[in-house]
C-alpha cells in the first residue's frame, strides 16, 4: 500500500512538473506571437515623397475638382489653370505621400512661417502662399513641398485689340490683303496706279512699290490665292503673279470670267460667262489656274452673288471641305448666303432664315475658333460684326467682347486674315487676327489692327 502511495505521489509530481513545462512553454508561444504581431505593425518608412493632391468641389466652387497637380522642382502645381474666377480661398485639399506620420501647412506670407496640422478636414485659403513639410512614418525624414495653385488672371473669352500702324491711304478706290507663303500682301488702287505692301509679322511693313502689268483700273476683290500663287480676274481677262509683284495675263478661250470664287478640292472656283451667251452666268474650276472647265448645266442659282460677295474656304467640322459665299450683289441687286462642298451644288442659307439681312456689301469673312466671323459695317454706320456656330447657316450679334475695338472705326471693304507671324515669339501666340484697311461712304482707311482671343495666348 505505501509502495502504490510512493508511485501515485511520483505521477503526480511528474503531471505537476509537466503542466508547468506547457504552461511556460504556452506562454513562450504567446509572447513570442505578440512581439512577431507588434513588430509587423510598427515597420516604417524613412520615404516621405509627394504622390498627389486633390481638391474636393463644392456648391460654391463646382471647379475645384478639374486641378490636376504635379510635382515641378520641388512645387506642386497643377499645370493647366482653374477656370477664370474660380474661387481657391476654402478649398478642402488631400494630400498623399508614400508614407506619412504627420503633414504640416506653413504659411510662407508670415515671418514666423506659421504651421497648420494637415487633418483631412481642414477649409485652406491658397491665396496665401504655402509649403507642405510632410514627416515619414518613421516620424524623422521629411521632405518639403511649395504649393502653387494657377488660376487663369484673365477672361478667357476676351478678345484684346490693338492697333500697329497707319500705312499710305493712296486714296484708294480697291484694296486687299492676302496671306501668300507666310507674308502678308497688301494691294491698293487709286484708279491711275497700283501699290503693294509687304509684311513678314503683321507688324513690320515694307514701304509700298508699285506692281507690274496689271492695269491701272484694277480691282483687288476677288484677289485669291491657289497653289502659292495669286489671281484675280479684270476685264474679263485672269491675272497670275507668283511673287506678288509680276503678272501675267491669260484669256479664257470662249469664257469670259466674271470673278473668282475660291479654293476648294483643290481646284480654283469661278463665274463665267459664255462669250456667245452674257445672258447666264456658269460655275467655272481649273486644277492649275490655266485650263478653266465650264460646265454648261451648271448655271449659277437664283439670287446667287455675282460681285462684292465674300467667300471662304474652310474644313467642316466633319472634315471635309466646304466654302460659302456671304452677302454681295447678285443680277437683280440682292444679298444672299450660300455653302457648298463640291463647287457645283449650292444650298441657300438666305432662304431658311435672315439673320444677315442687315448685312451690307464689302464684309469679310475667316474661320476661328471653331466658329465663322463676319467684319463689316451696318447701313447707320456701325460695326458690323456677327457669328456663327453652325457653319454659316445662321448669324448672330456676339458677345461684346468681340465688338470692342477701342477707336476702330466702323467700315466695309476691310481685309480679314488669320496669321501666325512667329513660331518662336510667345508674345504673339497661335492665330492672330489681322483687319487691314477698308472704307466707309467718306474716308479711305489704310490701318492694321490685329486681335486675338485670349485663350489662344494659354501655352496649355
Amino acid at each position: 500500500m505505501s509502495l502504490t502511495l510512493s508511485i501515485q505521489k511520483k505521477i503526480l509530481a511528474n503531471m505537476k512538473l509537466n503542466f508547468l513545462k506547457f504552461l511556460l512553454s504556452s506562454i513562450a508561444i504567446f509572447l513570442t506571437s505578440c512581439l512577431a504581431t507588434t513588430t509587423d505593425t510598427i515597420a516604417v518608412s524613412s520615404d516621405a515623397t509627394f504622390v498627389s493632391l486633390t481638391f474636393t468641389a463644392n456648391d460654391s466652387i463646382p471647379y475645384l475638382n478639374t486641378a490636376v497637380f504635379s510635382l515641378v522642382d520641388s512645387t506642386i502645381v497643377n499645370l493647366d489653370s482653374l477656370p477664370y474666377k474660380t474661387r481657391i480661398d476654402s478649398v478642402f485639399p488631400t494630400f498623399s505621400f508614400t508614407s506619412t506620420s504627420a503633414a504640416f501647412l506653413h504659411n510662407l506670407d508670415t515671418p514666423a512661417n506659421d504651421s497648420i496640422l494637415i487633418t483631412g478636414k481642414d477649409t485652406i485659403d491658397f491665396n496665401i502662399h504655402y509649403k507642405v513639410r510632410n514627416y515619414a512614418s518613421d516620424q524623422i525624414s521629411h521632405k518639403d513641398y511649395k504649393i502653387k495653385v494657377n488660376v487663369h488672371k484673365v477672361d478667357p473669352e476676351l478678345y484684346i485689340w490693338n492697333k500697329i500702324t497707319d500705312l499710305d491711304t493712296h486714296q484708294a478706290t480697291s484694296q486687299k490683303a492676302v496671306l501668300l507663303k507666310n507674308t502678308i500682301y497688301y494691294y491698293q488702287n487709286n484708279g491711275s496706279t497700283n501699290y503693294l505692301y509687304k509684311s513678314n509679322d503683321g507688324y513690320n511693313w515694307s514701304p509700298s512699290s508699285t506692281v507690274s502689268n496689271l492695269p491701272n483700273n484694277v480691282t483687288f476683290s476677288d484677289l485669291t490665292v491657289f497653289y502659292d500663287s495669286l489671281y484675280l480676274t479684270n476685264s474679263n481677262l485672269i491675272y497670275k503673279s507668283s511673287n506678288g509683284s509680276d503678272w501675267t495675263a491669260k484669256g479664257v478661250n470662249n469664257y469670259n470670267l466674271k470673278s473668282i470664287l475660291f479654293s476648294l478640292n483643290s481646284k480654283l472656283w469661278a463665274i463665267a460667262q459664255l462669250k456667245s451667251d452674257l445672258s447666264k452666268y456658269y460655275f467655272a474650276s481649273s486644277s492649275d489656274g490655266v485650263i478653266w472647265a465650264v460646265n454648261t448645266s451648271d448655271v449659277i442659282p437664283n439670287n446667287f452673288p455675282t460681285s462684292d460677295f465674300s467667300a471662304l474656304s474652310f474644313s467642316a467640322r466633319t472634315g471635309k471641305p466646304k466654302a460659302i459665299v456671304i452677302g454681295g450683289k447678285n443680277s437683280n441687286g440682292k444679298m444672299g448666303s450660300w455653302s457648298t462642298e463640291n463647287g457645283t451644288y449650292w444650298v441657300p442659307f438666305g432662304d431658311e432664315n435672315h439673320t444677315l439681312d442687315t448685312l451690307a456689301v464689302g464684309s469679310s469673312i475667316i474661320a476661328y475658333d471653331n466658329k465663322l466671323l463676319l467684319f463689316g459695317i451696318k447701313t447707320n454706320g456701325t460695326t458690323h460684326l456677327k457669328e456663327s456656330i453652325d457653319e454659316g447657316l445662321s448669324w448672330k450679334m456676339p458677345n461684346k467682347k468681340y465688338n470692342y475695338i477701342k477707336d476702330y472705326q466702323a467700315r466695309s471693304y476691310q481685309s480679314a486674315l488669320i496669321f501666325k507671324p512667329n513660331d518662336d515669339d510667345k508674345s504673339y501666340g497661335a492665330n492672330r487676327i489681322f483687319l487691314i484697311g477698308g472704307q466707309d461712304e467718306t474716308t479711305v482707311f489704310s490701318d492694321v489692327w490685329t486681335g486675338k482671343l485670349n485663350r489662344k495666348n494659354f501655352l496649355r
